[in-house]
């Protein structure tokens, strides 16, 4: 039962990330309530200890700590559900997307061999053998 409720969550997609609507929701009142709180709680207690210029300013501060409260309450209330499954590509694979996307391989292969800056960055990456495999096979 449990797992046909998970199934029938709704997802939205928010900047490129998909969530769970209802938490989306959740997050978002929880964030504006404290921030909102913060700003009024200001509002009440520095009139009585701060420069009335400055009252203001000291209550949007209030309300801005309210928001990062809000931000480590959600963080702790709502974990990431993505499962990241990390697979070596081949040289083969990587070719053929190149393709798909008419792009010029043997171009960028150059442009890696000619820069040792960027050859060292692939390699301490783990990904230069993956550009280079084919190139070598040649040889």
């Amino acid at each position: 039962m449990a797992q046909q409720q998970k199934n029938k969550e709704s997802y939205v997609e928010v900047i490129g990330d998909t969530v769970y609507g209802k938490h989306l929701i959740a997050t978002i009142s929880l964030s504006i309530s404290l921030s909102l709180i913060g700003f009024f709680i200001g509002k009440q207690i520095f009139p009585h200890i701060a420069p009335e210029q400055m009252v203001k300013s000291y209550s949007l501060l209030l309300g801005i700590a309210g928001s990062l409260i809000a931000l480590l309450i959600n963080t702790l209330l709502f974990k990431p559900k993505r499962i990241l499954n990390e697979t070596p590509n081949t040289s083969a694979e990587l070719t053929a997307v190149y393709q798909k996307l008419q792009f010029d391989i043997e171009e960028e292969r150059e442009a890696i061999l000619n820069d040792p800056v960027t050859a060292q960055e692939m390699k301490e990456q783990g990904i230069y053998d993956m550009f280079m495999e084919e190139k070598r096979e040649e040889h």
